[in-house]
């Protein structure tokens, strides 16, 4: 385990410095990957790192905006994909697999700092929220007070489906929620941000 742990590491240190790692080329699924794994394949897990590395860490810091946490929930969340190795079933979609671990420890991070800290969370969706967001259709003030009203639930399903493109029925399997409870939460949260567009 120390050895993957210093293994991670060291890859992060790439992969936060503007996810200069490219993903191997392979015909192989992510489900395929990681029944390789499970039976000593080393390559596979590099490879999965690879393909999922910058979007797990992207991920974290859209909703911390906190290098530091978002670097240590990132390593976590692949130390645990390590352990939980021989649990995984390869009818289970690998990528909803790996976002529940990090969204778990996401929200038990969140939880762990209080509300106050939760609301600090939002700022970091600004930046990805603003470039899919017209220039001049709102004041940038109204827009941060906008999104700091939306609850954990719907910016978390926000997020999955406008910046990481996942779709509802995977959000669902995330967040634990119906893919129609996850189409309500993403259409809330649109509707509310264009109403405070518009109002500006």
């Amino acid at each position: 385990m120390t050895a993957l742990k210093k293994a991670l590491a060291r890859s992060f240190l790439s992969t936060v410095s503007y996810y200069k790692s490219e993903a191997l080329c392979s015909s192989f699924s992510d489900e395929e990957l990681m029944r390789r794994y499970q039976t000593g394949d080393e390559t596979a897990f590099e490879e999965i790192y690879a393909r999922y590395s910058k979007k797990i860490y992207g991920f974290l810091m859209r909703r911390l905006a906190n290098p530091e946490t978002s670097a240590e929930l990132f390593q976590e969340t692949f130390l645990r994909l390590h352990r939980g190795r021989s649990l995984y079933r390869p009818e289970m979609p690998f990528k909803t697999w790996l976002y529940t671990i990090a969204n778990n420890l996401l929200r038990d991070s969140l939880r762990a700092k209080g509300r106050s800290k939760v609301a600090r969370a939002s700022e970091g969706n600004e930046n990805s929220v603003e470039a899919a967001i017209p220039d001049g259709s709102y004041k940038l003030q109204s827009f941060k007070e906008a999104l700091a009203r939306l609850t954990d639930d719907q910016k978390e399903a926000l997020v999955l489906s406008r910046f990481d493109g996942m779709k509802y029925d995977e959000i669902g399997r995330v967040m634990g929620r119906s893919t129609e409870a996850v189409n309500q939460l993403v259409q809330r949260a649109m509707r509310h941000l264009r109403e405070c567009a518009d109002e500006s």
